[in-house]
């Protein structure tokens, strides 16, 4: 409508009305680019509320199994160590020093394992449809990054260390007996996931502790163990500084950056 009585200004020549007719167009143009320009604003700080609330979640989950992965892993660095005072101790005096029991579930706990926490799947998410810059604050963006590449680190560490160790397994387990009798429907699969499933019945201590691969064996799973606890921690002190800055409290620096 403005730009047909525009035009007939013109035809007229009237330029009071023509000037008048030209303003409310660049006013009107104007503001309905700020209210597309609101309207989108808004949408986008909603979306990044909808991710800051999944980030959270999938944070929280991730921080809880970092934590069940960091004590079998110290329990997983510990044992071998225990087991090869116990091996000098044999050899030194020809006994064992700790009851049967306990060997076994220190062998079993030197060949025990944890699968690395993943990465975040709302963070990968926005990663993977270019959507990082719905998050204003950062520092939240460089957290996240960071606990990535570590995740992505750990994750390779976790392979080598598989690699690692393998070769050493039967140094060990061709002087135990499986436990035939174990039902694994019948074992609470927590308690499994927090202190392993002890599936041996018995081990040879005497051909144990004759066997010159077990202490090379041990010194293997005690130092590739004992690299993977330090990459954990730092998993998880990552892990951390993006919960902190996802708390509802948390100072939102950088906020308005793209």
């Amino acid at each position: 409508m403005i730009l047909r009585r525009l035009a007939e200004q013109l035809k007229q020549q009237n330029w009071t009305a023509i000037a008048v007719e030209f303003v409310l167009l660049v006013v009107g143009v104007f503001l309905g680019i700020q209210v597309a320009n609101w309207n989108e604003t808004r949408r986008e700080h909603t979306l990044e509320a909808e991710y800051i609330a999944r980030l959270q979640r999938d944070f929280g989950a991730i921080d809880a199994r970092l934590t069940i992965n960091l004590t079998r892993w110290e329990d997983t660095a510990a044992a071998p160590v225990r087991l090869i005072k116990d091996l000098d101790a044999f050899r030194q005096r020809g006994t064992w020093l700790r009851p049967k029991a306990e060997l076994l579930r220190d062998l079993d706990a030197t060949m025990g394992s944890r699968i690395p926490a993943p990465r975040a799947a709302s963070y990968v998410e926005l990663l993977s449809a270019g959507r990082l810059g719905l998050l204003r604050d950062s520092r939240l963006r460089e957290a996240l990054a960071d606990y990535d590449t570590q995740a992505g680190f750990t994750m390779k560490a976790y392979d080598v260390l598989v690699q690692r160790v393998d070769p050493q397994r039967p140094a060990l387990v061709r002087h135990m007996r499986y436990d035939r009798g174990a039902d694994a429907a019948r074992m609470d699969p927590e308690e499994i996931l927090r202190h392993g499933g002890e599936p041996w019945a018995d081990v040879d201590l005497a051909q144990l502790g004759a066997d010159p691969g077990v202490e090379t064996a041990l010194n293997t799973f005690a130092s590739a163990s004992h690299a993977h606890v330090l990459n954990v921690r730092l998993q998880q002190g990552k892990a951390k500084a993006v919960i902190a800055l996802l708390e509802p409290g948390a100072e939102r620096a950088g906020a308005g950056q793209p």
